[in-house]
This record gives structure tokens, sequence and C-alpha cells, in this order.
């Protein structure tokens, strides 16, 4: 790719710099201009989506085609880089998903969001928590995870601490450096307390786990007391404001992900979830019995949800592009500097106008 060059305000996590970026697929150099001019255009990492199902009709579980037009989907939403994200499956339809995820890997497509590696969520969560997840719950089969972990792409696994009784899956996890997460979990508060202190984070905070009380308190509870990281979905569905408030005040490393499923970027209608129908109506998707099933938010109505509660352009490249790529340990992504992907949200007189992937700009 020839090297291009644009001015304009650039985001880091040091703060706004007004420059000259030269670029090809990674910044090459970032020159300091003064003028009296302001530049109209800034430039925010991309967001970084960490927990999504689907997009644009197209559900990750259902195969290498699948996967590669919710990618091209999703861009078109708003994000930047994602983990293609699993539902509860057999150990057989699970070993399937991330045969084809590493397919795509192997040959990405370039009209389309950066594909990181896999979320798998689940089998090994609660049979009581599964909100919208398929029944396949299972208890830990090592060298089966073990065989998904030498892969190489899986980066995050949500489970329920009181199926690990014996702390073998986080401590396998933690050796392949895989991030665990708990989540679909009906755990007291004090096992969510022990797994947080060893590192884990938590999948979409409050939402499917052990309640927030001030008495036999759960899982949601430990979150706001002992959390570094932690998801949250930013839709105004799954979690409304004020509890949004608290867990960001409360959690040091909160970030936002979408959880979005096929129904995504669609018109209300009827969609795959893995193995189960959902149905989107209006801003909501559900099971036929009105279960939350995963949404049908993109990045683009995450970041305007966001702003509504108050959130300004940095705070929201933190919470969307920063922490969600610091935690999978993504050096270069989530801040614009010297040596990093040029993945980047275009904002023009306060508006995103376009969306940066590996240098290529496309309009929003």
């Amino acid at each position: 790719m020839n090297q291009q060059q644009l001015t304009g305000t650039w985001w880091s996590q040091s703060g706004w710099t007004d420059a000259i970026c030269i670029f090809d697929k990674t910044v090459q150099s970032l020159t300091p201009t003064q003028s009296s001019i302001p530049n109209t255009t800034k430039y925010l990492p991309a967001p970084v989506d960490l927990h999504i199902h689907g997009f644009g009709g197209h559900d990750c579980m259902q195969g290498e085609h699948a996967v590669r037009g919710m990618l091209k989907a999703a861009l078109k939403g708003g994000t930047g880089a994602l983990l293609a994200t699993s539902v509860t499956a057999t150990f057989e339809h699970t070993t399937e998903f991330i045969k084809s995820v590493a397919a795509v890997m192997a040959t990405p497509d370039e009209d389309a969001a950066q594909l990181l590696g896999v979320h798998l969520e689940g089998p090994f969560i609660s049979p009581s928590m599964l909100g919208a997840q398929p029944p396949y719950t299972a208890k830990p089969d090592l060298p089966m995870v073990e065989a998904w972990l030498a892969t190489g792409i899986i980066k995050v696994m949500t489970y329920a601490p009181e199926v690990d009784t014996d702390d073998q899956l986080r401590k396998l996890l933690q050796r392949y450096n895989v991030k665990a997460q708990i989540g679909h979990t009906n755990c007291t508060w004090m096992q969510a307390q022990q797994a947080l202190q060893n590192g884990c984070g938590v999948t979409h905070t409050y939402n499917a786990m052990s309640k927030v009380s001030h008495r036999d308190a759960g899982a949601a509870t430990a979150a706001l007391a002992y959390a570094d990281y932690a998801e949250i979905i930013t839709d105004g569905v799954h979690v409304e404001r004020a509890a949004f408030d608290a867990a960001y005040r409360a959690i040091p490393n909160l970030y936002s992900v979408t959880d979005a499923t096929a129904a995504a970027g669609m018109p209300d209608g009827s969609f795959q979830l893995g193995t189960l129908q959902v149905h989107k109506k209006d801003n909501r998707v559900s099971l036929a019995d009105g279960t939350l099933a995963g949404s049908c938010l993109t990045q683009l109505k995450s970041i305007e949800v966001l702003r509504s509660w108050g959130l300004d352009w940095a705070a929201i490249a933190m919470i969307t592009s920063t922490r969600p790529s610091r935690w999978i340990n993504e050096e270069t992504l989530g801040t614009i500097a010297v040596g990093t992907q040029t993945n980047w949200l275009e904002i023009k007189d306060d508006h995103i106008v376009a969306i940066w992937v590996a240098g290529n700009r496309f309009s929003l």
C-alpha cells in the first residue's frame, strides 16, 4: 500500500494532538502542527468489539461464509475490529466454529472489520443462568479445551466459576494467556471475588448473573466491588443509565460491547442465534418468551447512547477501543501513535463520517 497523508486532530492515550499523519497500514509518523485555524477533523481509534455473535443477517456459528458476512456488515456499523463470539453449543459445533474463524483469519477480506480471534461464550456456564444461550452447557473438559486453545486464536472465554469447581479451567486459560471472564453464572459474591482477584474479567456486567444486592449478593455486586476489566452492553436496553453510571464509576477498566446478533443492522424480523431463533422488534432482540437475546446494537448506535449519557469523545475512545484492546493485549489498537494500526473513526463537525481499517477509508 502506498503511503498517505492526512492533517487533523489525533487522539492517543496522552491526549489530542494537531498533526500531519503519514501512514499506510500503520502510522509512520505524526508531526505536530501549529496553526491559528483549528482542525475540523478528528480521528479516534476505531471501536474494538470483544463480544459479537452476528451482524447483517449473519450468525457467526453458521460457518466461514457467515463469519465473513458478519465482518463486512459490522464494518458498516462502525466496528473496526472484533472477536467472533460463540454461543453455547456441542463440542463438535464449537470446534467447527473455531475452524471457520481460523479460515477467515488466514485469508481476510479487505472490506471488512478486522478479525482478532475468538471469544468462547460457554459451554462451561450455569444451566440456571442461560439467558438466551442454547441449552448445551457442560462440565469443563480440559483436553477438549486445550485442543481449542492450541489453535492460538482463542482470546477470551466466558465461564461460570461454580462449574469450574477445582479451578483447573481458569488455570488452563491462564497458562495459554487467554482471558477468562465470569458470566452466565449463579455464583456467590465470594466465588466471584476469588475469580476476579485471580485476574478474571466480567461478561456483560449485570446481565445473566447472580444479583446486585446488599445481602446474599452475587456476581454483579462482586463485579462492582472487585473487577478491574468488565464488559457492559451499551444499548440502553440491557443496562439503564444509572446502572451504567454505577459500573463506570466503580470498575476502572469498564469497556463497552454490543453483544450483537444477526439482527444488527437489519429490519424487524426473525434471525438465527446458534440453534435458537430470535426476534427483532425496534431496538430489542428476544426469544419468543420475551427473554433478551443479545442485541441489535451497532457501534455507531452505542456511541450515540454513550454521548447521550455524557461521555465526551476521549472517554468514548477509552471505553470502546483502548480498554478492550488492552484487555486482550492488542497493543497496536486502541490508540493513535507511530506503529499502531490505521483503524480510526473520522469525525467532522462532531459527527462520525467514516471508518478507516488497515489504511482504507469507508464512508458511514
